[in-house]
């Protein structure tokens, strides 16, 4: 601004030396020497006036188009603040409704452990949400917080659980020594402290009772978890415990998963949930499963429709089902058969990555056409993608040229590996390559197929041929690329309908109306003759 203002100053001062010498000019005499001194000066004034309006005018210029830029630039930002905060609301009262019944179903029932698993899984899932708005600058009201050991607590919650219980210091902790324990009866948490309560040991012959908890830090559980190679679970967690009050190494009453390969085999198309899915996320679902088989006979417990109607109960089919996304896919491809399993996992994969709208599409069909040791893995699903109006439209690309796309071609296309552009391009270059005194059509939009339309209809009915037998990109191109007279052309309807007649190749002898004429060509030969009245 002050530059403005500067160039402002220094115009207005030009413009009166300006003025001024415009007012002696008039006072001069016409011809005389000051008349000719005033009228230079007043010449000169005027260019050094104009040049200073100049500069002016470009940094005044210059101010309003920044001013503007910064104007439309401010509404974009509170344009995209305003978008950012309704997304923000959405997600969140999504969140908080999810939280609110999961807490009231885990509430009214407190010992079921899938209610309580997702309950657990709201809390982080809200959190989660508020972090992720909030590291875009988004000013969010929590409901939960997530403590300093990862653990995710409603806020009206006290920061430990067990604040308002008495404290003893007759505990035992596991490091040794004396360490305030909080009175009470089973587990509970206390910032990085795992509190266990354990039954008193039997009195001994000095008297007393010696009861005492013992104190377990949550790292040592992780840490013995890791130890025991087990997976991070309630009741791996419980075994951990164990295994550190009893001060061994062992795996005191590991979980046990012989059921597992017995399972695999009667159930194999939930095999890829082994090594896909969270065990810990998703306990349910392997509690049922393990439920299913008995481990002494190898065989299945419940029948089909009891395991699949316990199965749309489990919180991974709940949430496969909320997400929609199978809906999604439907509306994007269609419905085929995929082989045993192969569905769930991809809807799983596309939940996990969020794929949504060409590229769901895309990787759905990168899925369909996936092959192991050169074997489709869905080839039930085969037929039917290979009938279906996407597939069909890519390979009509290359018969609307004489130019037949390989399967594998197509997939790519449907995959997204090339672009259908691509595949057009592709196909009227190899066009142009066998008929190239055709190139000037088929670079105005022309496919082979428009070209041969008629010669295609001429040719069906004088050989009596269904239209859609004849090909001709092999027996009948001579119509579109006539070479007997050195360069190519193209064959006149005339020439077209002569050069079926003669030709033995189109096999015209062969046809009823090839028959009739030679019967009535013989028929007027007798008559000539006198044979035939």
């Amino acid at each position: 601004m002050a530059a403005i203002d500067d160039a402002l100053t220094a115009f207005n001062s030009a413009q009166a030396i300006v003025d001024k010498l415009k007012v002696d000019l008039g006072n001069a005499v016409p011809g005389t020497a000051k008349y000719v001194s005033v009228q230079t000066a007043y010449e000169k004034a005027k260019g050094v006036r104009d040049a200073k309006e100049k500069v002016y005018d470009d940094l005044e210029s210059a101010r309003k188009s920044t001013e503007k830029k910064q104007t439309e630039t401010t509404r974009i930002q509170e344009r995209n603040q305003t978008l950012l905060q309704q997304s923000a609301n959405a997600a969140i009262e999504t969140a908080e409704r999810s939280l609110k019944s999961a807490q009231n179903s885990y509430q009214n029932d407190p010992n079921d452990r899938n209610k309580a698993n997702n309950y657990l899984n709201a809390l982080t899932t809200l959190d989660s949400v508020y972090t992720d708005f909030e590291k875009q600058g988004v000013t969010v009201k929590r409901l939960v917080v997530k403590q300093s050991d990862g653990t995710v607590i409603p806020v009206d919650t006290p920061a430990a659980a067990v604040e308002t219980a008495p404290v003893v210091t007759s505990g035992v902790s596991s490091t040794g020594g004396d360490q305030p324990v909080r009175a009470g009866v089973g587990r509970r948490v206390v910032a990085q402290t795992e509190v266990v309560a354990e039954e008193p040991p039997p009195p001994t012959t000095g008297g007393g009772n010696g009861g005492a908890k013992v104190v377990i830090k949550k790292e040592q559980v992780d840490a013995k978890l890791v130890e025991l190679e087990l997976s991070d679970t309630p009741e791996n967690r419980k075994t951990a415990r164990q295994a550190l009050k009893a001060g061994t190494t062992a795996t005191p009453g590991a979980v046990d998963t012989s059921w597992e390969p017995l399972f695999k085999q009667n159930y194999p198309q939930y095999n890829w949930m082994f090594t896909d899915l969270d065990r810990t996320k998703y306990a349910d679902v392997f509690t049922l499963f393990s439920k299913a088989i008995d481990p002494k006979t190898g065989k299945q417990i419940m029948t089909d429709a009891e395991f699949d109607k316990r199965y749309i109960g489990t919180s991974f089919y709940r949430e496969l089902e909320t997400s929609k996304k199978g809906r999604e896919l439907s509306a994007a491809i269609g419905n085929f058969s995929w082989n045993s399993g192969n569905l769930a996992k991809f809807l799983t994969k596309a939940m996990q990555f969020g794929y949504t709208g060409d590229n769901l599409k895309q990787q759905a069909y990168a899925e369909l056409f996936k092959k192991v040791d050169n074997k489709y893995v869905n080839d039930l699903a085969l037929d039917g993608v290979r009938a279906s109006t996407p597939y069909l439209a890519i390979k009509n690309i290359g018969t609307q040229y004489f130019s037949p796309f390989a399967d594998s071609k197509i997939e790519q296309a449907l995959s997204g590996v090339v672009s259908t552009d691509d595949l057009v391009r592709q196909a009227r270059l190899a066009a142009k390559a066998t008929y190239g005194h055709l190139s000037e059509q088929i670079d105005a939009g022309l496919t082979l197929e428009d070209l041969s339309a008629s010669y295609k209809e001429k040719a069906a009915k004088l050989l009596e041929l269904d239209p859609n037998t004849i090909n001709f990109a092999t027996d009948f191109s001579d119509a579109l690329n006539y070479r007997k007279d050195g360069q190519p052309r193209v064959l006149s309807m005339s020439e077209w309908e002569t050069e079926l007649r003669t030709n033995d190749k189109y096999k015209y002898s062969f046809t009823k109306q090839a028959n009739q004429d030679a019967t009535s060509i013989g028929l007027a030969i007798a008559r000539a003759f006198g044979k035939v009245q």
